[in-house]
């Protein structure tokens, strides 16, 4: 950025604008001419063809004039135009790495965005309520949910920028419970983590029909609480509970049909959101995130060919 002087501030928001006009464009797009620019931000023919020129010095862009025929965008460097925007780190919620397939979704997001030099934070935050929150809030760029939970959360203030396929969020939701299960004449008691979107929507949905009391507790607590009989069931992902699945001490089955039937494969499908005014993190993440290089580094993660990264 330039030093400090008189009209600094006028010529920083003059490239910030500038830099998010050019991240609109893609390469061969024709730039509205000078005198269009200036009417559009209000200042000086001047004042836009000097900034222009500086955002191609620092490598923001390179810009094709071809005299009376206007000029061209030949390339734009998303990395640069975003540090000139944001002056910091693109931010990103997402749910706890507490199990492989998340670890890889969050490898696959930091290793995209960080090739295009992006300086990428991801910060875990756990409940889709909460993720909402912080996006809201501005604590964040973007936040990464299930499709179900985003469909139900994202009014007109929020944006689904990227849906990826069924089982890119987890492998899917079950009921989990001991092996041996209560009588029917029993009052069921059932874990809830009201905090999660997907869990409390779910569970509610697969007991509507049975006499339960729900028993509020963290989902990564679940497995503590079933194995001490303080539940007597409850609903967690497929990923996060197999290794008690496995070792015999815990019983599953899959959510009813009645519920499947309903929700589909969207509590298993990730998506990306942002703010619906945050443009440029728009343009950026439905450029730089391919939903098959994506797929591709977190299969890797879960196959323990490649390290966790982020």
């Amino acid at each position: 950025m330039r030093n400090n002087d008189e009209g600094s501030t006028r010529n920083l928001r003059l490239e910030k604008r500038l830099a998010k006009y050019l991240l609109t464009l893609k390469q061969g797009d024709q730039l509205q001419s000078t005198r269009e620019l200036a009417g559009m931000f209000e200042v000086s023919i001047g004042s836009i063809s000097s900034t222009l020129k500086y955002l191609e010095e620092h490598g923001a862009a390179m810009i094709h004039r071809r005299g009376h025929l206007g000029s061209f965008l030949e390339h734009r460097s998303p990395g640069v135009l975003w540090n000139i925007i944001e002056e910091g780190p693109m931010v990103i919620a997402q749910t706890l790495p507490s199990f492989p397939k998340c670890e890889g979704l969050a490898t696959a997001i930091y290793s995209l965005l960080n090739d295009y030099e992006i300086e990428t934070y991801l910060i875990f935050i756990r409940g889709s309520y909460n993720r909402i929150r912080a996006l809201k809030d501005g604590r964040c760029h973007a936040a990464i949910m299930s499709e179900l939970a985003a469909d139900a959360l994202c009014g007109e203030e929020l944006k689904i920028v990227l849906r990826l396929p069924p089982g890119s969020f987890v492998t899917d939701h079950r009921v989990f419970y001991r092996p041996t299960e209560p009588g029917s004449s029993k009052r069921l008691r059932v874990g809830l983590d009201y905090e999660s979107f997907d869990i409390e929507y779910l569970t509610k949905l697969e007991f509507a029909e049975d006499e339960v009391d729900f028993q509020e507790m963290s989902l990564m607590q679940i497995d503590l609480h079933l194995e001490s009989s303080l539940v007597d069931a409850a609903i967690s992902n497929h990923d996060h509970l197999e290794r008690l699945k496995s070792s015999g001490r815990l019983a599953s089955r899959p959510l009813s049909p009645r519920v499947q039937s309903l929700i589909g494969e969207r509590d298993t499908s990730a998506v990306v959101i942002t703010r619906s005014d945050a443009e440029a993190v728009r343009i950026l993440l439905e450029e730089i995130l391919d939903t098959t290089e994506i797929l591709k580094i977190q299969q890797k993660v879960v196959d323990r060919q490649m390290v966790p990264r982020y």
